[in-house]
C-alpha cells in the first residue's frame, strides 16, 4: 500500500466516530426525536466529516482526477458500510423484544417466569399500540378517518427502496 492511500483509510474511520458522539449526544439532547431520525442525522454529520476529510487529503494530491473521483467513492462507500454496521447495532439494540425478554429472564434465574407473567408483560395489543405511537409521533405514519396512512417522506422512501431491492434481488 502506498503512503498516500493509507491516510485516506483514517477518513471512514473519523466519519464514523463522528457519527458515533454526535448519536451519543443527541439521544441524550433531544428527548422528543426518534432514534432513526437521530441516526440519519448523524450519519449525515458523519458522512460530511468522511468527506471534507477525503477532500482535504485528496486536494493536491499526485493522482489523475479519475483516480481522486474513484479514492472518494470508495472511501465513502466504506463509510456507509461502517455507519450501516452502526445503524444495525442501534436499532437492533433500541428495539429488540427478544434481548430485553432474555434479559429479564436471566434476572429471574434459576426461578422460571410463568408464562401468564410473560403475557401480561408482553402483550401483542400493547406492543402493536406503543409500536403504531412510536412511528405516529415520529411522523412516519398518520391517522385519517380512522385509518392509518404512511406519511410520504424520508422513511416512506427507505422503505420503497428496500422493497423494490427485494423484487429485484429476489424476484417476489
Amino acid at each position: 500500500m502506498s503512503r498516500e492511500i493509507l491516510p485516506l483509510l483514517l477518513a471512514p474511520a473519523a466519519g464514523l466516530l463522528a457519527d458515533m458522539v454526535l448519536h451519543a449526544a443527541l439521544a441524550r439532547l433531544v428527548v422528543r426525536a426518534g432514534h432513526i431520525r437521530l441516526q440519519f442525522v448523524s450519519f449525515a454529520a458523519g458522512a460530511l466529516v468522511t468527506l471534507a476529510l477525503l477532500t482535504a487529503m485528496l486536494f493536491g494530491s499526485p493522482f489523475t482526477t479519475a483516480d481522486t473521483a474513484g479514492y472518494l467513492a470508495l472511501h465513502m462507500l466504506i463509510y456507509a458500510c461502517l455507519g450501516f454496521c452502526f445503524f444495525n447495532v442501534i436499532s437492533a439494540n433500541v428495539s429488540s423484544l427478544r434481548i430485553r425478554m432474555l434479559k429479564e429472564m436471566l434476572r429471574l434465574d434459576p426461578a422460571p417466569m410463568e408464562y401468564a407473567a410473560l403475557c401480561a408483560r408482553y402483550s401483542a395489543r400493547e406492543m402493536l399500540l406503543s409500536r403504531l405511537a412510536r412511528l405516529e409521533s415520529g411522523g412516519q405514519i398518520e391517522v385519517r378517518a380512522g385509518r392509518y396512512h404512511l406519511c410520504k417522506g424520508g422513511l416512506s422512501l427507505v422503505g420503497r427502496f428496500f422493497a423494490g431491492l427485494r423484487r429485484l434481488l429476489l424476484k417476489a
